[in-house]
């Protein structure tokens, strides 16, 4: 066990205390607006926890919003940690890049990169610790590898390394990147894509947790302007291109990076993201790979028996 585990709430007691956890964030997270030079607006959340020892920085998952961290942020604050959370455009409350703002769009995915980085100078920001979720994994490693503004130590939780499909990579790779290309498809949802439907617990392949399962689809109930759909067949290309960067391009971690991946995912992939890190394991900084066995992807929403075990040893790594 962990120093960290004890702090962490179990879900049996969240509905006594959910309504204690939305006042402290409402009353203790402040957002912050930022333009970019396109004059996209993109947002940060920062909490301040008293007599701080350390200060992480967080990149969500595609379609997640800061709310979503908000009993994460009230253990941080038992744990004296805090945090800001960054949402670049086309995320979160962020500005949406298309006239349909269900749509999950971006034009260059290097624009998300460049759009975190430049929050944290103004926010002035460096030498920070970074925690990453999903698609905030890609971001991520794009900071790590091309970034001027890189952490000093990365825990990426189920990074979108590669997507979850039983379909050959060279099969996946054509027609994500010739859909992506072509004109009046560029701005189409994929054929697994539409707008925010909310999802039932039943089935569902995102948590097995029930209790923040529903707590986190009935905050989108209440503030509907912050769901997000499917992609494009432009933001799947983009974040391919990306992908296939990474995967192709010999370079080496220069920093400690410790990745998670869930045993039972079926958002991104834990085989290919598994084989990335063992491709660095000769790095100067060797990275550290762990599989969270029989979890979902969504591990910040997780059972307690995954969750509690993957924030700690995530804070751990970092502030250890």
């Amino acid at each position: 066990m962990t120093r960290f585990e004890d702090a962490f709430l179990t879900s049996d007691c969240l509905p006594l205390k959910r309504k204690e956890i939305e006042d402290f964030y409402t009353e203790n997270v402040k957002e912050y607006l930022f333009q970019t030079p396109e004059g996209y607006t993109t947002t940060a959340y920062k909490f301040d926890a008293p007599n701080s020892i350390a200060n992480i920085v967080i990149i969500p998952g595609r379609g997640e919003i800061a709310h979503k961290f908000a009993e994460f942020i009230y253990v941080l604050n038992d744990l004296h940690i805090s945090c800001v959370i960054l949402f670049a455009r086309g995320q979160g409350a962020s500005t949406r890049i298309l006239k349909d703002k269900q749509k999950c769009h971006i034009d260059r995915f290097e624009n998300l990169a460049k759009d975190d980085m430049r929050m944290l100078d103004k926010l002035g920001i460096k030498n920070y610790k970074l925690l990453a979720f999903s698609l905030g994994g890609l971001i991520s490693l794009d900071i790590i590898k091309n970034g001027y503004n890189k952490p000093s130590k990365a825990a990426l939780i189920a990074p979108y390394v590669w997507p979850y499909f039983n379909l050959p990579k060279p099969f996946l790779m054509a027609f994500a990147l010739s859909f992506g290309s072509i004109p009046f498809l560029r701005t189409a949802y994929t054929p697994h894509g539409k707008e925010y439907k909310r999802l039932e617990f039943i089935g569902n392949h995102h948590s097995h947790c029930e209790e923040r399962f529903v707590a986190y689809h009935d905050y989108f109930a209440k503030h509907p302007e912050l769901t997000i759909g499917g992609p494009t067949y432009q933001f799947v290309k983009e974040a391919m291109l990306k992908q296939i960067e990474l995967i192709d391009t010999d370079f080496e971690f220069a920093m400690p990076i410790y990745c998670q991946s869930a045993g039972c995912d079926k958002v991104v992939s834990t085989a290919v993201a598994e084989h990335f890190f063992e491709k660095h394991m000769q790095d100067k900084f060797k990275p550290r790979f762990e599989i969270i066995d029989n979890a979902y992807h969504d591990l910040i929403n997780e059972s307690d028996e995954f969750r509690i075990k993957s924030l700690a040893n995530a804070l751990e790594f970092l502030l250890n």
